[in-house]
């Protein structure tokens, strides 16, 4: 149970205010945070409380200290590494095949409020990655980062906090699970059919086509399904007895 406005130390106190300040100036994840001296004076606290605050927020995720930088809004949005306990499934590739399921329900979603909301900035970026992701393609590479980096970014454009989180924690462990990077490494080169998958849905997103971006999002997610169960590590996770 949490601390009483009353039960809680000055730190914490003084990390509740930097959480509305984060929240009431609208600081994006990378913004720079005003000095502990200027934090100070404005939560008319000591520069320890303030550091010590600090020392809170950076432990839940929410903040980070760069060295000789300063302190700013983590990309982390207060989430763990693990939110969701992904790290103690033993059964690996059952968990990628779960993982994947849920991707599946909620991606497409997000895909087509992606469509609804993205800026021109949002959508010019999308197009940086995907045109990264075609030079790499060009040179025979597959890249595991890069694939990621559309999807979160998508995720971000549908400006539902929860889908957004949600991919994170799924992603996160895709990059650090042994099984996806196994597969990625078998890959001699990119998946011609998830390079064109990339271009459908963003053509949706910049054409603001909610529908298009839905069905083309829950196609590519249905491939990638497809090629995971043309792996040998997942053979009998995948076999009809055992779904």
């Amino acid at each position: 149970m949490s601390a009483t406005t009353e039960q809680q130390t000055l730190p914490q106190k003084a990390a509740d205010a930097i959480i509305r300040l984060i929240q009431t100036e609208n600081y994006a994840a990378g913004t720079k945070l005003p000095n502990e001296y200027e934090l100070s004076r404005m939560l008319q606290v000591s520069r320890n409380t303030v550091r010590e605050a600090i020392k809170l927020l950076v432990s839940r995720n929410i903040l980070e200290v760069r060295r000789g930088a300063g302190t700013f809004v983590s990309n982390k949005h207060g989430l763990g590494d693990d939110p969701l306990g992904l790290s103690m499934i033993t059964d690996q590739p059952r968990m990628i095949h779960e993982i994947m399921q849920i991707c599946y329900l909620i991606e497409p979603r997000g895909a087509a409020l992606a469509a609804q909301h993205a800026s021109s900035e949002d959508i010019e970026h999308l197009q940086t990655l995907l045109a990264e992701q075609e030079i790499l393609s060009n040179k025979k590479v597959f890249s595991n980062g890069s694939d990621i980096a559309f999807h979160l970014h998508i995720a971000l454009c549908s400006q539902n906090t929860i889908i957004y989180n949600i991919c994170h924690a799924f992603y996160n462990t895709f990059q650090q699970n042994k099984f996806i990077q196994q597969i990625t490494l078998q890959m001699e080169e990119p998946d011609s059919l998830f390079i064109n998958d990339h271009h459908k849905i963003f053509q949706a997103i910049q054409a603001h086509d909610a529908c298009g971006a839905y069905d083309a999002m829950s196609a590519h997610l249905l491939h990638q399904m497809d090629y995971l169960q043309k792996q040998p590590e997942y053979t009998d996770v995948f076999s009809p007895e055992k779904k």
